[in-house]
């Protein structure tokens, strides 16, 4: 699947940014200096579930949305499983594998591929609520930028 791409990261990450700045207090949690929360893979070891919140091609047309699980474990692994549906069809039960790397200040990187695919896909993200949230965005090599957000299941199978 070939599409046709101009680069757009810069104008959702304005509209991020301008809605983060614009969204009322009482919506998002406040961090003052006194808090002492750090975050490491840890925080994020289990089993999530996540839906795209918006997917735009570099042409700025919207191109789909996806919804899947994801499992990550205490060694920085992940793996998962998607289902997709955009303008060019739908495409159920896609799994794909990579790796997080969480910072003590609670962001992170996330790098993944679908099985039997070498396009990379790279996601930065924010752990929201305690370690019950993940907030991120990505771009891919085709210039599909994205949001995303997962919420916990359950804490990781021993």
């Amino acid at each position: 699947m070939t599409k046709s791409r101009i680069p757009v990261l810069g104008l959702i990450v304005v509209a991020v940014v301008a809605f983060v700045a614009a969204t009322p207090s009482t919506q998002m949690p406040q961090v003052s200096a006194n808090d002492k929360h750090t975050c490491s893979i840890a925080t994020i070891a289990g089993e999530w579930v996540f839906t795209t919140n918006t997917l735009y091609q570099q042409n700025g047309m919207l191109d789909g949305n996806a919804l899947g699980t994801a499992n990550y474990g205490y060694d920085g692994t992940l793996s998962g499983k998607y289902d997709w549906e955009g303008t060019s069809g739908f495409y159920p039960g896609n799994n794909y594998v990579g790796t997080v790397r969480v910072n003590p200040d609670c962001t992170g990187t996330i790098s993944q591929h679908d099985v039997g695919s070498d396009v990379i896909v790279l996601q930065s993200i924010v752990i929201a609520r305690n370690g019950q949230e993940i907030w991120g965005m990505f771009q891919d090599p085709t210039m599909d930028v994205g949001t995303f957000t997962l919420k916990r299941v359950n804490e990781p199978r021993d």
